[in-house]
């Protein structure tokens, strides 16, 4: 059974922090597992995205390219719209209303030479 997935709090990432996931995985791309070499630009990633309920803490952080970040948020946004499609799937939203309103009376407008301006005729 699909559930809903509450929102994860984000936790900083200090240097720190991403220096010790980056060490714990000794510098390999959680993504395309090539080793992060001196110079690569690279940052940490969720394994399990936050919007599928992973959490962010070390364990769920790795370090992966910068160029191997595009491949993965669109894995990731695939999967979360087709969890999405699941979970809303039959929903039919609220009925249609049976009332029908006759809507709003549009006022007329003239233009007014001497006045110079536009004057809405029936509401002085």
């Amino acid at each position: 059974m699909l559930e809903l997935i509450p929102h994860t709090k984000r936790r900083s990432m200090t240097k720190a922090r991403a220096a010790r996931i980056f060490l714990d995985a000794n510098g390999i791309c959680c993504n395309c597992g090539q080793q992060i070499r001196q110079g690569d630009s690279w940052f940490i990633e969720h394994v399990q995205s936050l919007a599928q309920g992973g959490a962010d803490d070390d364990k769920n952080g790795r370090p992966a390219h910068t160029k191997c970040k595009a491949a993965k948020d669109a894995t990731d946004a695939a999967s979360k719209a087709k969890r999405d499609r699941l979970v809303t799937a039959g929903w039919e939203g609220r009925p249609p209303s049976k009332l029908q309103s006759r809507g709003f009376s549009k006022p007329s407008v003239k233009y007014s030479p001497a006045r110079g301006a536009m004057r809405t005729i029936g509401t002085e």
